[in-house]
């Protein structure tokens, strides 16, 4: 399930790392940009990588709580 999560997240962030490239509106956030490399750039390296790995831990999280043993 977190695989699966943080990969969807990835996806949504590729696609705006693209958008951010050649410009055209974000996909589910509706901001509009005109598209250059650093913007590009800064979707594929920052926004990215970031949301995705938070993304997975935030869903990793519950499941490693309920999984959690006692030990003494």
């Amino acid at each position: 399930m977190a695989y699966t999560t943080a990969g969807a997240v990835a996806l949504w962030g590729l696609w705006c790392s693209v958008v951010g490239f050649t410009g055209g509106t974000l996909p589910l956030v509706g901001l509009k940009t005109a598209g250059s490399p650093l913007v590009g750039l800064g979707f594929l390296v920052v926004v990215t990588s970031t949301l995705a790995r938070t993304a997975f831990w935030i869903s990793l999280a519950p499941l490693l709580l309920v999984t959690k043993r006692r030990t003494r």
